[in-house]
């Protein structure tokens, strides 16, 4: 059995690339999704073939550009879901 991986991403509209800002694996991927469910500002986006792709990429080091178009519908899908929060929370 293959064990749970999560990566963080930060990404600043207009600024630089996208970078990894956590990654972990096992316990550590737990715990990093368990602080990301407690700050309900933080969106989870399951996909592990982007996963195995980014865990290649050390933490605090920007994405390759081979990565942006896929980081391009990420970021549109979590603007999505950010707008429907807006929306729900009026």
């Amino acid at each position: 059995m293959s064990r749970k991986r999560v990566i963080g991403v930060s990404y600043t509209e207009g600024g630089s690339p996208p970078t990894v800002v956590v990654k972990g694996a096992g316990e550590a991927a737990e715990a990093a999704l368990d602080q990301a469910r407690a700050q309900n500002e933080v969106p989870i986006v399951r996909d592990p073939e982007l996963v195995a792709q980014l865990y290649r990429v050390p933490v605090d080091s920007a994405i390759g550009r081979d990565l942006f178009p896929v980081m391009a519908a990420l970021l549109a899908h979590v603007l999505h879901i950010d707008s429907k929060r807006q929306q729900a929370a009026k």
